[in-house]
């Protein structure tokens, strides 16, 4: 038995007989653990933020490139549509005819006018998109619109997108739109018309009288003017001949 004995006692190295064993404390334990976990969370939350970052950015490049080929699109069509307007003019022999083809594009909204007018410009409130009393809404560009054809406007337009009797004002979102395209404030609004009576019109109307209200109240921007050149207002692509009678 005393063979087996020094067996037993001599399997260990005499570095291990001597050294006692550390004691782990249970709050250095729970501490170390704390910290490892803090870390890979913030780790983790950098890493998503990165990724979040990366991804708002891309978005942002992809509205871009699709705000531009909007804009390339709309102008082809406009370009064409001029076009098509001018071959048709050109089908037309009587001289008389193709004088009353044109006024009344002009006055539907389908061919691009020029003359004297006034401008209007709508912003709104500094403080406006944290209560919003402050913002414009698609009502009051509507009201706006409809109270210039009341004070006498014979052409319209809104951020360069001419207004007819069949463009749509209406809300999308945080943004308004017009005839379905997008606009942000600073809104500028020209209308053709005399400039000398134009802006009392507007003011008798119940849209100035609105408009004056929510400027005074709401800190809405509302700046009206007369041009001090004259105005040039596109077509409305949108306007195709919808009927014909022989």
């Amino acid at each position: 038995m005393s063979i087996l004995t020094e067996l037993a006692e001599g399997a260990l190295e005499p570095e291990y007989r001597t050294t006692t064993a550390p004691r782990r404390s249970p709050v250095r334990f729970a501490v170390a653990v704390t910290l490892a976990t803090a870390l890979i969370v913030v780790a983790m939350l950098a890493t998503l933020r990165s990724d979040v970052a990366d991804e708002r950015s891309d978005l942002a490049t992809r509205a871009k490139e699709a705000e531009e080929r909007r804009d390339s699109l709309s102008q082809e069509v406009a370009t064409l549509d001029a076009e098509i307007r001018l071959l048709q003019r050109s089908q037309i022999q009587d001289s008389g005819v193709a004088a009353d083809v044109f006024a009344l594009e002009a006055q539907i909204g389908g061919a691009e006018v020029t003359g004297p007018g006034l401008v209007i410009t709508a912003n709104d409130a500094p403080s406006g998109s944290g209560n919003g009393k402050g913002v414009i809404f698609d009502s009051d560009l509507s009201r706006l619109i409809n109270g210039l054809w009341e004070a006498g406007a014979e052409a319209i337009a809104i951020n360069g997108h001419r207004v007819s009797t069949l463009t749509p004002i209406r809300s999308a979102g945080s943004a308004i739109t017009v005839d379905y395209v997008s606009i942000s404030p600073p809104y500028q609004i020209e209308a053709i018309g005399d400039p000398s009576v134009l802006p009392s019109r507007l003011a008798r109307t119940q849209a100035g009288s609105w408009w004056q209200y929510i400027h005074d109240n709401y800190g809405i921007g509302f700046e009206v003017f007369a041009s001090t050149k004259d105005l040039q207002l596109p077509g409305d692509p949108g306007m195709t001949l919808r009927k014909a009678e022989s």
